[in-house]
């Protein structure tokens, strides 16, 4: 664990708002941090997501994939077996 120095003012306002909730300053200060970390993420891409888009992409380029017409007709095809083994 490390020790993080807070100005006293900010300290005194941790340590209300964290006696307000039932919480330790450690934990309050914690669990701020962590939510704000999170809302900064929110929304951006983990290297792995990028990789598979990057993939994804060259598959495009390359001419190998499915149209909506071929989704359409393969779906048409699967429909009735499917239904048949999970009825309603």
């Amino acid at each position: 664990m490390r020790n993080i120095p807070l100005p006293d003012p900010l300290y005194a306002a941790a340590e209300r708002a964290a006696k307000a909730n039932g919480l330790s300053v450690e934990v309050y200060v914690q669990e701020a941090l962590q939510t704000q970390l999170d809302e900064d993420s929110a929304g951006m891409l983990t290297l792995e997501q990028v990789t598979l888009i990057g993939r994804a992409e060259a598959e495009i380029d390359a001419g190998d994939f499915f149209t909506a017409d071929q989704v359409r007709e393969h779906f048409d095809m699967k429909s009735p077996e499917w239904t048949t083994k999970n009825p309603v």
